[in-house]
Parts: C-alpha cells; sequence; structure tokens
C-alpha cells in the first residue's frame, strides 16, 4: 500500500478527483495504479490522504511512455468526471512567493518570467486538439511491471493540447537525460515530434519554469539542492544559455 500525503487540506479537490480519474482509468482497462476500495480521500490530522495499491516495477524508456499518452488522449472521459481545463501556470505563483531560500533578486527574476509566459501563453496554437490529458507526463511517472507498463501520479489529469505531454520528454532530451535515439523512439510510438510544432520553445519554457518553482520549494533540504536551485534560477535568465541540470 502507498499512502500520498497532500501538503495542505486545501487540495482535497484534486485528491478527489485524481482517486475517480484512477477508479475511471482501470474501468477502461488502461494501465494506471489503483487506489485502494472504499471511501476516498481521507482527512488525517489536517491533510488530505489517499490509498494506493503499490506497484513493483522498473524504470522503463520513453517509447513505453509514448504509448501510454497515445492510448490515453483518445479516452473520452465521462462528464461527471469533471476535468478541469490546464492551467499550465498552476501553483508557480503560490511557489516563488513561498519557496524557502530565494532572495529578493530570485523572486523578482522568477515574477517576472512568470508575467512574461503569461502575457505570451495565448500567441500560439496547438495542433493535436483538446484531449485528456496526464499533465505531468514524463518517465518517472511509469514503470514496467511483470503484466505491461503502468502509469501514475494522476493530480494533473485535466483537459488540454496534448503538446503539453509530449514537451517533457522533449526537453528532458534536450537537457541530456534522454538519448536522441530514445526520443526518436519516443516520437515514432507517439506519431508527432512535438518540437517540429512552432509553439515548443514557449511551452518548453513553461515547462522550465514549473520545474524550477516546483525544486524551490524544497530549498534548505540539502547544499546539493540548492545550488541546483540557484543554477536553474539564473539560467532563466538567459533563454539561449545551455542547460545543465540535474534531474530530482
Amino acid at each position: 500500500m502507498i499512502a500520498r500525503v497532500e501538503r495542505s487540506a486545501d487540495r482535497w479537490e484534486e485528491a478527489d478527483r485524481e482517486v475517480r480519474a484512477a477508479r475511471w482509468l482501470a474501468g477502461q482497462s488502461f494501465p494506471v495504479t489503483r487506489p485502494l476500495p472504499g471511501k476516498q480521500p481521507v482527512l488525517a490530522e489536517d491533510l488530505v490522504v489517499t490509498l494506493w495499491e503499490a506497484v513493483q516495477g522498473e524504470w522503463t524508456v520513453p517509447r513505453e511512455l509514448a504509448r501510454l499518452l497515445r492510448t490515453l488522449h483518445r479516452l473520452i472521459p465521462p462528464p461527471s468526471l469533471g476535468l478541469p481545463d490546464l492551467d499550465p501556470f498552476h501553483r508557480v505563483a503560490e511557489r516563488i512567493d513561498t519557496a524557502p531560500g530565494l532572495d529578493t533578486t530570485q523572486r523578482a527574476l522568477l515574477r517576472a518570467h512568470h508575467r512574461d509566459l503569461v502575457a505570451r501563453w495565448p500567441t500560439v496554437t496547438p495542433v493535436l486538439g483538446t484531449h485528456v490529458i496526464h499533465g505531468d507526463a514524463h518517465i518517472g511517472n511509469v514503470l514496467a511491471t511483470d503484466h505491461g507498463v503502468v502509469l501514475f501520479d494522476l493530480d494533473g489529469i485535466c483537459w488540454g493540447p496534448p503538446e503539453w505531454d509530449l514537451t517533457l520528454t522533449a526537453l528532458y532530451r534536450d537537457l541530456g537525460w534522454h538519448t536522441d535515439a530514445e526520443y526518436a523512439a519516443f516520437c515514432d510510438a507517439y506519431g508527432f515530434d512535438v518540437t517540429a510544432w512552432d509553439g515548443y520553445p514557449l511551452y518548453k519554457a513553461v515547462r522550465e519554469l514549473c520545474m524550477t518553482t516546483w525544486l524551490a520549494q524544497k530549498g534548505g533540504e540539502n547544499p546539493a539542492i540548492d545550488t541546483e536551485i540557484d543554477r536553474r534560477v539564473s539560467d532563466l535568465a538567459e533563454p539561449g544559455r545551455p542547460r545543465s541540470w540535474n534531474p530530482y
């Protein structure tokens, strides 16, 4: 069993939606991590908790993620699931304001970068339509088990452009976390190369901001993370600078 503990009680709606989405996907024979039976989520000491069957497996390759996404993006959820529309900047402002360890200059830089990307977001038009998307589709959210691959961490599931799901794997390739061959296999399995789309640079920039502000929440945990946060914030100020980011 896995118990997922959200950061605060105000995450109830998202946790509830994640459980219901997982049950719907399981009912569609989609390989997804399964919540335990019974009423969920539960409130424990003012924290929202969901309970899941543990998944035993190994990390897999981007091609397997692409196959899952191709299937997921074709599914039609029931209206009762109440999926929201994608908010690409979800919690970004909150994280900038509250992340420990950021100095005044870093917060100002991140806020300015955030404002710029929010203004630019409507300037690109996705070409793959609007579908159910995972919202945080990267190789760390897929495990290969004895019964096949399994997708998990569905707290970001929503309606949105598939390009948003595809951008993370392309970005990971750009960061050197995936090889060119792995990325080519990912594109072949899905049937689309998001880097050939003119909106990719903007989606990539937004993803980089999200990754940086997510990691900034961990400021002060250890010196290596603090160094990585400083590196990422500095790089966001110079879009053309080569990235040497470490995965977390």
